[in-house]
């Protein structure tokens, strides 16, 4: 993958708003557009999620989606937003069309009378990442989220979806990682890696990472998760790309190996994958090494994953210590009960009016037998 330069000059290249994008998705649309150029919307498939008041369909462009913002976006959004709709004519042409069917990439930006960023044009996501999912005796048909990867093989089997094995989840690993480089490549932060904003075939051994539309060059406010925070971004800083290093790794730990906590941190530390050697000393260093600059670039856990060596400088960075495997409460068992008290059988007394009866007839026949003998 060769290394395109920043995109702060990509608009340059662009050649303004007016220039179509050169976009292979299907529509060639201007880098720009009013809300009145996109035609009639749809009902919204999502409201107030993050940055986004909606994200409603194109009645007139099927597969097409306006993300529409909230009012109190920065002023130099508009700016951001084109420089992100041209940074993909800067890159090599694997790499774009990579960018382009890997991403919900934005195509053009929506302004309006005194708002220049009312929002942006995004695909919808394709097809192929929709399934129908098993709950119990109903099913549904939902686009399928990439935290399955992070579940076992027969959670996912539960579900109705064919089980990845270790080659499935390497090779949706592989995916990620290669979008992540060239977010790298291009000096624009993501910060969300998490499980909500990928979706995953499992048909097709791919992954869709969507909300990329919040990019950032070099730098942005943390977008804080639970369970995704990074230990060497202070809060209240901004993330860059060694955050996104850190999240990265961890997002892949966790699809690889199919766990969710500390687990995940302890297979990867013994794992000695077979074809890939190098991809647990990668994932290592991205997830424990104190000096957070020392953490390996996602073209080089690419590298790794794909069976390659992972060069890193000398020394090797220093780590900390694995976190702890959360503790195994025992299951409460139901108590048993006592045993019931066998009964006890009394004897009954002897009748004692029989046993003076019993006497006298043996003193009868005693004196009976005297009697006879005289």
């Amino acid at each position: 993958m060769t290394e395109p330069p920043l995109v702060d000059g990509a608009d340059d290249k662009a050649g303004g708003g007016d220039v179509p994008a050169a976009d292979p998705r299907g529509w060639a649309l201007p880098r720009t557009v009013s809300v009145s150029d996109l035609g009639p919307l749809a009902e919204p498939i999502s409201e107030h999620n993050g940055q986004a008041i909606a994200v409603t369909p194109l009645k007139k462009h099927p597969g097409w989606l306006a993300k529409l913002y909230r009012p109190d976006q920065h002023p130099e959004d508009a700016d951001r937003l084109d420089l992100l709709i041209s940074a993909p004519d800067t890159l090599p042409e694997a790499d774009r069309a990579l960018l382009y069917t890997g991403t919900c990439w934005p195509a053009a930006r929506i302004h309006e009378r005194g708002n220049p960023a009312v929002g942006c044009v995004i695909p919808m996501a394709p097809e192929q990442y929709r399934r129908e999912l098993r709950r119990g005796a109903f099913s549904e048909r939902r686009f399928v989220e990439i935290d399955w990867l992070a579940k076992s093989d027969e959670s996912i089997r539960g579900i109705g979806l064919p089980t990845p094995g270790f080659a499935g989840r390497l090779a949706a690993c592989r995916r990620l990682t290669e979008l992540a480089a060239i977010l790298e490549n291009l000096g624009l932060v993501y910060s969300d890696w998490s499980f909500s904003n990928a979706f995953w075939s499992p048909d097709q051994r791919s992954v869709y990472l969507i909300d990329v539309d919040g990019c950032q060059p070099k730098k942005m406010p943390d977008i804080h998760q639970p369970n995704w925070a990074d230990p060497l971004t202070p809060p209240g800083t901004d993330a860059d790309e060694y955050t996104d290093r850190y999240r990265l790794g961890l997002l892949v730990a966790k699809c690889l190996t199919g766990q969710r906590d500390a687990h995940a941190f302890h297979t990867v530390a013994a794992c000695h994958w077979q074809n890939q050697p190098a991809v647990s000393e990668a994932l290592l260093d991205m997830l424990l090494a104190t000096d957070r600059e020392r953490r390996p670039s996602a073209a080089q856990l690419g590298q790794a994953l794909d069976g390659g060596p992972y060069l890193r400088t000398v020394p090797r960075p220093t780590r900390t210590a694995l976190p702890p495997l959360p503790v195994q409460l025992p299951i409460p068992q139901p108590p048993v009960p006592a045993p019931m008290p066998t009964p006890t059988v009394k004897k009954p007394e002897p009748n004692s009016h029989a046993a003076w009866i019993l006497v006298l007839v043996l003193a009868v026949i005693v004196l009976f037998v005297i009697a006879s003998n005289h």
